[in-house]
């Protein structure tokens, strides 16, 4: 596993593979879909980011993603097809998460049964619960929200599928996590 430690002024990381302690400045570039980032990002207009794997604060200008709606998108790097992907739903965490879980095994199986291979398959969820607590008297009451909102991240790589299968099964297995 190597490591970039830090990247200066048009360099361009779109590895898909490994961790990064980086700094990016100016008008750098990382499209790397599927790895964990520990970074100081110096947000400008011309520097571009679009991973799907972190939370960006200061870009993606104009960009709103709809609850319910899958995102995709795949890239490049060397013979590897990197998905990135994003989905937030409104539901059931256990319901979302055991569709999510069976999205995943038929992305793994559809990628093996056309002779791929999977470097990765990763996904991750964020639940937010909303709780509310009142007083009318002395006692507290405390009702919770039938519905959590749910984002999933979605990271994979994997071998000898098209960019469009690939792209496809990382969709499709995201919408399995709608229910």
């Amino acid at each position: 596993m190597s490591e970039h430690i830090h990247h200066h002024h048009d360099e361009h990381c779109d590895c898909g593979c490994h961790d990064h302690h980086e700094h990016h400045h100016h008008d750098e570039h990382c499209d790397c879909g599927c790895h964990d980032h520990h970074e100081h990002h110096h947000h400008e207009h011309d520097e571009n980011c679009d991973c799907g794997c972190h939370d960006h604060d200061h870009h993606h200008h104009g960009e709103e993603k709809l609850p319910g709606v899958a995102y995709t998108k795949v890239r490049l790097h060397d013979d590897a097809k990197v998905v990135s992907g994003s989905l937030t739903v409104f539901g059931d965490y256990e319901k979302v998460r055991a569709g999510l879980n069976r999205g995943l095994t038929e992305f793994a199986a559809a990628v093996t049964e056309k002779g791929g291979i999977i470097g990765h398959i990763k996904a991750s969820a964020e639940v937010k619960n909303v709780e509310m607590f009142s007083v009318t008297d002395v006692d507290v009451m405390i009702k919770t929200a039938p519905e959590q909102e749910i984002n999933i991240i979605l990271a994979a790589i994997v071998f000898f599928v098209s960019e469009e299968e690939a792209e496809q099964l990382g969709k499709k297995a995201l919408e399995s996590a709608i229910c």
